[in-house]
């Protein structure tokens, strides 16, 4: 990238310097182009007029005066570098008589630039013939020493002039100049962009970690806990998830559930799952309905004093009593987990508890419980799984997920999740989650309520 700076400066800076030698080039061509055409005109007045040597003073004076400016003054000179002749505002000679001679021996041409008072002048020698009617010796022996007898040279100094550059010069100098700016200007757009990509790759690979770190969280995937049969998909609709799932045994004979989803999809409501998830874990909230009430209550004041207003979540978490056979749960604003129990054909709606965790400090949570029969379904979901839309604005709805587990409920749990999952793809004709999807099949595959109660008597 320095390397391609680099070369933007040097080809701006090589356009320009071009453009100025260019530019001080063709000054001194225009320049010295109307100073051959006033000397033409000296000339021809030498051999018009045909002036006496005391008369070649008002000869240059008029040259001067008729050049409209272009000219400013002339002088003639002797083999001896003094001056004969001169208009009135000459300064010294900028040449000697040798050097003059030489030059135009080799017949090239004799000029130099001059700074005066007046501004920049080109100063140029040039030869002049002397009329042939007139002795030498009446112009005070003015010829050259080398040269034929009547010659002289005559020194004209003239403004320098600018004049137009040739448009492929300046074509040139564009073109450069943009080429130059737009090289530069490009690597300094994609240096910032170089910058913002790495910082973006930073952020991707914290992303991917806080995904890691959020899918090591969960449940291992083939785990059930004890009489239980589990099959659970989790899927983010970004890297992180609002939402969080979690199985496991309790240290009293029995299993615990939880199924939970923070409002967002970002990093912050990633985080908050994992801590209500930790909580779970670590609270004694599977002794009594109690102390699973005030677990609840607690967690959704930790959430209204900690957590920024705009998160919340909703959480169902419930606990197995294995000597009892009953479902304990709590449900916190958090979509109704369907209970299927096929041997008496009938659907229940888990929804007792309360509202969302984070927004009521003095909200009130209220345990529910229901008896689990050997081979009873339950289903457990986020609202991403039943408000799925297809391309009309239409939501997969709770009765479409009903109608998919009830066209296979003794189905192993794995085919009645995946069976779910493809209805709502095909539903929204779409793999793009809008929104997290989690869902869990657990079939209770333990003894029925009556023979545990004859087990325990």
């Amino acid at each position: 990238m320095l390397t391609g700076a680099g070369l933007a400066i040097l080809l701006l800076a090589s356009s320009v310097i071009n453009y100025v030698i260019s530019e001080r080039a063709t000054e001194l061509f225009n320049t010295r182009r109307a100073m051959a055409r006033e000397m033409a005109v000296l000339d021809q007045l030498m051999h018009v007029q045909k002036p006496a040597a005391e008369a070649l003073n008002g000869v240059l004076e008029q040259v001067v005066r008729e050049s409209k400016g272009t000219l400013a003054w002339a002088q003639m000179v002797d083999r001896e570098g003094a001056v004969i002749a001169r208009s009135y505002t000459a300064a010294a000679p900028a040449f000697t008589v040798d050097y003059v001679a030489s030059r135009i021996r080799e017949r090239r041409p004799v000029f130099a630039v001059r700074d005066t008072s007046a501004g920049k002048v080109v100063v140029e020698a040039f030869a002049i013939r002397l009329p042939s009617y007139t002795p030498v010796a009446s112009y005070k022996s003015v010829a050259l020493k080398t040269g034929p007898g009547n010659m002289a040279f005559v020194e004209l100094a003239s403004f320098a002039n600018a004049g137009l550059l040739a448009w492929p010069v300046r074509w040139t100098l564009i073109l450069g100049v943009t080429t130059g700016c737009a090289l530069l200007g490009a690597l300094i757009v994609l240096a910032v962009r170089f910058r913002a990509h790495l910082s973006a790759r930073r952020v991707e690979r914290q992303m991917e970690i806080a995904s890691q770190v959020q899918r090591g969280l969960l449940p291992a995937a083939d785990s059930s806990p004890r009489d239980f049969e589990v099959a659970a998909e989790w899927r983010p609709a970004s890297n992180v998830s609002g939402d969080f799932y979690d199985a496991f045994d309790l240290p009293q004979p029995g299993a615990a559930f939880v199924v939970g989803d923070v409002s967002g999809k970002d990093v912050p409501a990633a985080m908050l799952a994992s801590l209500i998830q930790g909580t779970a874990h670590a609270s004694d909230w599977t002794r009594s309905a109690a102390d699973h009430n005030a677990a609840t209550e607690q967690l959704n004041r930790l959430l209204c004093e900690r957590a920024s207003q705009e998160r919340f979540a909703s959480l169902f978490w419930g606990y197995f009593d294995t000597p009892t056979g009953l479902l304990h749960y709590v449900n916190c604003g958090h979509c109704a987990p369907l209970l299927f129990r096929p041997r008496s054909k009938s659907i229940l709606r888990l929804s007792d508890g309360g509202p969302v965790l984070g927004l009521l400090p003095r909200a009130r949570f209220e345990q529910g419980a229901e008896r689990l029969e050997q081979g009873d379904l339950l289903v457990l979901y986020s609202d991403g799984v039943i408000e799925a839309a297809n391309a009309a604005g239409e939501e997969f709805g709770e009765h479409r997920l009903i109608a998919a587990v009830e066209s296979g409920m003794h189905e192993e749990p794995s085919h009645i999740r995946d069976r779910i999952l493809r209805a709502v793809r095909e539903f929204t004709g779409s793999d793009v989650l809008v929104d997290d999807q989690t869902l869990l099949a657990i079939r209770y595959t333990g003894e029925s309520a009556g023979v545990l109660e004859s087990q325990a008597a």
